[in-house]
Order: C-alpha cells, then structure tokens, then sequence
C-alpha cells in the first residue's frame, strides 16, 4: 500500500509537470527565460521519473533488479535535484536580468557548486558520500548527503532572497510582483526538502517542486493577462483594477491625479518609416515613462495604441503641469539616445479625483476630455499660424509686384524723355 501510494504521487506530478510543459512549447515566448523555464520543466520530469522508478524498485517484491540498475536510478534520481536547482536559479537569475550569469566568468563560477555535487554523487559507487546500496538491496544515506541537500538549497535560496530583496527597490517597481513570485519560489521546496530529511522514503522533494513549479507557472500567465506584450507595461485591464482599488482605498493627505497621453504624429512615423519603426516609437515611450514612474512609484500602463495612463497619489504642493514638462524632456532625452531621425513629443491631459467622480469611466474620461482641449488648442495655434505666414507672404508678393510695375513705369518714362530729347 505504501508503495501504490508513492508511484501514484509521483505519477500525478508528472501529470501535472507534463502539462505544464505542453503548454510551454505551444507558447510562441521564445526568450532565454522562457526556453530555461523549459529546461526546467524538463528536468524536473526525470527528476520525478527516476523517483517514479526507484519507488518500484523499493516497494517491488515479486522483480529483483541488479545493483547497478538500484544505483543508476538513485543516482539520476540525486543528479537531476542538483540539476533543478541550477536551472531554477538559471531562470530566476535571467528575469530578475542579474548581471550574475550575463558573463562567461560569471556562468562559469555559478557552476562550480553543481560540478562539485555531482561528482559527489557518482563518487558514491565506490566511497558511499551521498547514498549506499546495502548487500540487501536497501537504500542508505551516506555522509555527505546533508551537504548535497545544502548546495541544491544554496541555488534556490540565493536566488529567492535576491528577488525579495530587489522587489523593494523604486527602479523594480514595474516587477514586484514577478519578483515576489520569484521569491516565494522557495517555499514548497524548502517545507518538502526538510519532510524529506525527516521522513526517509517519501517522495517530498518532487511534490515540492512540482507545486512550485505550478505556482510560477499560473503566476507567470496571471502577469500575461495583465501585461502589454509589447511594452512590459501594465495593460487596460489592470488600469481599471488598480484604479477601482485606488479610488476605493485612497491615501489620507494625499491627492490622486490620473495623467493620460498619446504620442503626437504617430500616424505619420507609421506612414513614413513603417509598423516596425512605430512599434519602436511605442517601446522608446514606455521606456521613458518606465525612468519617470521609477522616481515617483506611480502606476503606468499602455491604455492602447500610442495611448498611456499614469497615476498616482501626491502631496498638495505637486505640480501636475511641471510633471507633464518632465514626461516630454525624459522622452526628448531617451529619443535622441536611440538616434532617432523623428522627435518624440506627448500631448498630456491629466484630471485631480475629485468627490463628483464615482467611476473608473468618469475619472479617466475626465482626463481625456482636458487632453484632447490642449490637443485643439495646439492645432488651433498651429492652424493660425500657417494662416498668418499665408497671408504675410500674400502680402508681401502684392508688395513685390506693386514695386515692379512702379520701376517699369519709371523706366518707360526715362526712356520716352530720352526719346524726345533725341528728336
């Protein structure tokens, strides 16, 4: 019975890591992340196949199965939790976009604890470090197994405290909550590591990381419903939700303004240079606003299109209009860093939540109209403008012929007196 119970665990964690798994390479992500991820998965599959295996081995009373064959599947079984751990790590360490492993250096010395415990490992056929195969067939730790535990935990929690640490840093606001996810990663194997150590034959370590691979895995596509592809910006829908919240629960002293721009003549950068280049126009905005909310902590998405929202809560004495100056000099600065031939401007509108407004619709509506008054009022000013420079040249090419017929007069005139003189 013990033993129908550890193979059937085992079997429902495949059957979960393999879903998990088949909806990964349908996915059209392909980033480094994303392919790590993957491995991952992958890995942790072995990881419980081998578990899956030596169950049967350990509880089979009618089949015997060599000693090699015992210890080949105990050490796959060791190799893969290592191997798990490092690609956690690997993955971890890629979205958090640590400098850790973007070297050769750098990847090369976070190998050095997994080269070190899987030599331990197959040093265990001949010195039993980590585990033995008794003459009854029986499976023994050996002396070095809490120092294998120790360098796979070392991966997954160096890693999980750099996230929880980063995730309260202003400049990772956009991420926190990718970060803590990060984090929490560390939980289920931590709990299932330690009943592992406890309680010998029982399959904790792949349960463990079966469960928190499902946490990420729901974790990541929660994000995806809530994140612009395009821009790693908050998207429309979690506008809304923070802003339902915000309106809800606001901060006392404090006053809640909601900006809302477009990108001027985007239609034009579209036309002249193509979709591709006006899909980097829109990166080059959200790259802006990333630099701007990093200073404030406020919230940003991409409302849609060359549409973006800010919003957040400020002291009395905040300036809106000075705020909105600094949106378009932090764009100025980033457009020219890309080389940009076209320049890069927002027109802004922005709204102060007063009592009178009791809906996400009316605040944001309530911006809107201020942002499409000082758009008129731009092409207002602009259509005066080109109107006054045609009439000043209409004016000044009547002067031009008024002058030219005065001087043909005055020479028809010298001529007919010379005429006469002549005469």
């Amino acid at each position: 019975m013990e033993g129908l119970l550890y193979c059937t665990l085992n079997i429902f964690c495949l059957a979960i890591l393999g879903t998990i798994l088949g909806r990964i390479l349908r996915s059209s992500d392909k980033r480094v992340s994303q392919v790590t991820y993957s491995w991952f998965i992958i890995s942790s599959i072995i990881l419980c196949s081998s578990d899956l295996l030596w169950g049967i081995i350990d509880f089979s009373y009618q089949w015997q199965f060599s000693e090699a064959i015992d210890f080949a599947v105990n050490s796959i079984y060791h190799v893969f939790t290592i191997v798990v751990s490092y690609l956690w790590f690997l993955y971890a360490e890629s979205e958090q976009e640590s400098r850790t492993i973007s070297t050769k250096i750098g990847w090369g010395i976070s190998m050095i604890p997994l080269i070190m415990d899987v030599v331990l490992i197959l040093s265990s056929y001949k010195f039993d470090s980590v585990f033995r195969i008794s003459e009854s067939g029986e499976y023994e730790r050996g002396q070095l197994y809490v120092l294998h535990i120790l360098i796979c935990f070392f991966y997954i929690i160096f890693t999980s405290i750099k996230a929880f640490v980063r995730s309260f840093r202003k400049d990772n606001y956009m991420r926190k909550d990718k970060l803590r996810s990060i984090a929490s990663f560390c939980v289920f194997p931590l709990i299932s590591g330690v009943l592992q150590v406890l309680f010998i034959g029982s399959p904790m370590i792949s349960a463990g990381v079966t469960f928190a691979s499902l946490q990420v895995y729901v974790s990541s596509r929660e994000q995806l419903i809530s994140v612009d592809p395009l821009t790693k910006l908050n998207n429309r829908t979690e506008l809304v939700r923070f802003l339902d919240n915000k309106m809800k629960n606001r901060s006392p002293g404090k006053d809640l303004y909601l900006f809302i721009m477009d990108l001027d003549y985007f239609k034009k950068i579209n036309d002249k240079y193509g979709h591709i280049e006006g899909d980097t126009a829109i990166t080059i905005v959200a790259d802006a606003l990333k630099i701007i909310v990093r200073k404030t902590n406020f919230f940003v998405c991409r409302y849609g299109g060359d549409e973006f929202v800010i919003v957040g809560e400020v002291k009395s004495d905040f300036n809106p209009g000075e705020f909105r100056e600094e949106i378009n000099r932090t764009l100025k600065e980033e457009s020219e860093k890309h080389g940009k031939e076209y320049t890069l401007h927002m027109s802004v509108g922005y709204f102060k939540h007063n009592p009178e407004i009791h809906s996400v619709a009316e605040f944001i509506s309530a911006a809107d109209k201020y942002l499409y008054k000082q758009k008129s009022d731009r092409l207002l000013k602009r259509s005066q403008k080109e109107q006054g420079e045609a009439a000043s040249e209409k004016i000044e090419f009547k002067a031009d012929k008024k002058s030219e017929r005065n001087v043909i007069k005055k020479a028809e005139k010298l001529l007919t007196k010379k005429e006469d003189k002549i005469i």
